[in-house]
């Protein structure tokens, strides 16, 4: 007779299969939960870049903006003295300076007659007669880099 006999042991192949599937869907587990703390530590990691970028340009801009609160009016006053000159010569360097200071960021805040007053790039220095709370004639034109005003116009307004 041959017969099978059940036997209440288990079999130890059986039971090293189960040992070694449970290793490795433990060993599984490990690898994503170290495959997604990598994948925070990259993401970190872009935004600290991300962020630091953005803190320089902010610097290099300050950096900028108090050197040219500084130079700028020296730089005007130059400005005047060439174009009264006949030296064309210094003309054209001061010209292309400017070009060179317009192409990284500067721009003239040149008010037109009638444009209302803007306290943050107007600074009134006389009032006279027309509509209220409007920029009667600039009397000199401000200055401002990336849009933060280093100096600004001076101009004549209207009051109520």
């Amino acid at each position: 007779m041959n017969q099978k006999k059940t036997d209440s042991k288990s079999n130890p192949l059986e039971d090293r299969i189960i040992e070694l599937e449970a290793l490795l869907d433990a060993s599984n587990e490990k690898a994503e939960a170290a495959q997604a703390a990598s994948l925070r530590a990259m993401a970190d990691l872009e935004n600290y870049r991300r962020r630091l970028s953005g803190e320089q340009a902010k610097w290099s801009d300050q950096a900028v903006i108090s050197f040219l609160r500084k130079t700028l009016p020296s730089f005007l006053e130059l400005s005047l003295g060439a174009s009264h000159s006949k030296d064309e010569a210094m003309q054209q360097v001061v010209e292309k300076f400017f070009e060179y200071l317009r192409a990284q960021g500067l721009n003239d805040i040149s008010p037109k007659t009638g444009e209302p007053i803007d306290p943050e790039r107007h600074e009134v220095l006389m009032v006279e007669e027309g509509q209220a709370g409007t920029v009667v004639r600039c009397l000199e034109i401000g200055w401002e880099f990336n849009k933060t005003v280093i100096q600004p116009a001076k101009v004549s307004g209207a009051e109520s």
